[in-house]
């Protein structure tokens, strides 16, 4: 079939991103309508906040995972097809928490419903798959930025299911949403194209890596209780950090990683990465547990703005909404002057609301402004970085570069979570229960400190950067001159 033939069957801009934008919506509101149902469900079952913690927990724990292993499996078997399977799965995950009828049920649903976290790095394939070159700088800045509005949204929607159904309504909704998600995509995404492919899975990885992954996160969750000195939590992290040690050493000797890990030793991808971690601990992540203390702590705290919960969350919804208007312009930046200069101006953004709101405690006025250059900086960030990435990354593996950048932030996040928490736990009287404004300016100084870090590593990535060329084991042997017998191998890799 010819290009112009291809062309002329491409769905429009708008229809692809919008199905895109709807997937990744049902991933980023998996995630946030259980903060608001927690109390609810404390309430229900009669449990304690560390046990029903693992509603959130186990999302995340097949979510980080999912991230790689479904980007990975898109760009060899489909993304189409596997974006479709992902929405089915986290469909039934939804409705086996309706009607479980037990917490563990419901546990066990939200981790099914986790695969949802493969959603993000197959949208950015598929839609740089399906776009029109000039227009996937904008495609993409649009999709990432919907995790930011989906995420604030999907805290009001919660809210209104509690009030309107009780905690039974979440989950109608998100499978009702996922359902619907699904279908779009297949009425609008066209067909994959990808030829059938002799590359052997790599079992042990996708076994090694969500095992890693999980220890490392369950260590994460465990300190703010146990302490990072705790048997628990050093035993988690060192079972985390020797099994990944494997994964990883695993990884560089198979044919066909899940991940290949040799894209690191391109230095815009490698920076990339670095800067995104220290993005997930700091403004991504650390700053949503002590913002959440300021704006629902009394006035009478001094740094505390009175809200009520649903304030809150209308304030983080309307702010999250200016953020994601900017996302069309983010892309045609990242499209006219490159993603670099977009990336280091969102986390610069980022980075100056934290003295704005150390400098202005109890100022309703400061404090929206500063929330409002927050949601600007975040779409910018989430809007460039994959375009930083689809710069420097063949279109085959695209999926697989986002999943990974994915999992990342993801664990990123949990950490900047966990650090916030024991930080706020140290500084709350036990009297009371009240956070002191010294614990609150702690937690915020900490995602300064890694803030300006992600700057630092924005500020030394390229503005030419190399294309990342993958290789395979069998490429860099005959490279080498170290293959057993070459003919075999290029005539297996040809």
């Amino acid at each position: 079939m010819s290009s112009t033939t291809r062309a002329l069957k491409r769905p429009g801009f708008a229809a692809v991103v919008t199905v895109l934008v709807l997937a990744e919506i049902i991933s980023a509101f998996e995630l946030s309508m259980m903060y608001v149902m927690l109390p609810t469900l404390i309430r229900d079952f009669q449990v304690d906040a560390n046990t029903v913690a693992w509603v959130v927990t186990a999302y995340l724990l097949v979510s980080a995972s999912a991230a790689v292993l479904g980007g990975r499996f898109g760009d060899l078997y489909g993304r189409r097809k596997v974006m479709v399977i992902v929405l089915v799965i986290a469909a039934i995950g939804s409705l086996i928490s309706l009607l479980g009828g037990s917490l563990g049920m419901i546990i066990f649903g939200r981790a099914i419903q986790g695969v949802a976290g493969a959603v993000l790095g197959l949208a950015f394939g598929l839609a740089r798959e399906h776009l029109d070159g000039k227009r996937v700088p904008v495609g993409i800045s649009m999709i990432g930025a919907s995790a930011l509005i989906a995420g604030a949204g999907g805290s009001m929607i919660a809210g209104f299911m509690i009030d309107l159904f009780s905690w039974h309504g979440i989950f109608v909704f998100a499978a009702v949403l996922a359902a619907i998600a699904a279908v779009a995509i297949q009425l609008i995404i066209p067909r994959d194209t990808n030829a059938a492919t002799t590359e052997k899975p790599d079992y042990l990885g996708a076994v090694l890596l969500p095992i890693a992954v999980s220890a490392l996160l369950l260590g994460l969750s465990s300190s703010s209780k146990a302490g990072f000195l705790s048997v628990e939590f050093l035993g988690l992290m060192g079972l985390g950090a020797a099994t990944a040690a494997v994964w990883a050493w695993w990884e560089l000797r198979v044919e066909s990683p899940i991940v290949n890990l040799r894209m690191f030793k391109n230095r815009q991808i490698a920076l990339a990465m670095t800067a995104t971690v220290f993005a997930a601990v700091g403004p991504l992540g650390g700053v949503s547990v002590p913002s959440q203390m300021i704006m629902q702590s009394p006035t009478a705290m001094g740094y505390g703005l009175g809200f009520t919960p649903t304030e809150s969350g209308v304030i983080i919804c309307l702010t999250a909404l200016v953020g994601f208007a900017l996302s069309p312009v983010g892309g045609k930046l990242s499209f006219r002057y490159g993603a670099r200069i977009v990336f280091i101006a969102g986390l610069v953004l980022m980075a100056l609301v934290l003295p704005i709101i150390l400098l202005t405690y109890g100022s309703v006025a400061m404090y929206i402004v500063a929330m409002s250059l927050n949601g600007i900086g975040i779409s910018l960030t989430y809007g460039a970085l994959p375009n930083l990435l689809v710069e420097v990354v063949p279109e085959t593996h695209t999926s697989e570069t986002a999943g990974t950048n994915t999992m990342i932030r993801n664990v990123g996040q949990s950490a900047a979570i966990a650090i916030g928490a024991f930080i706020l736990a140290k500084n709350t009287d036990p009297a009371t229960q009240a956070i002191s404004q010294q614990g609150i300016s702690a937690a915020l100084l900490l995602v300064l400190a890694f803030a300006v870090l992600s700057v630092i590593m924005g500020l030394m990535l390229s503005r030419n950067p190399k294309p990342w060329v993958p290789e395979t084991v069998g490429e860099r042997d005959i490279r080498r001159g170290t293959a057993a017998n070459p003919e075999d191998v290029v005539s297996a890799t040809a």
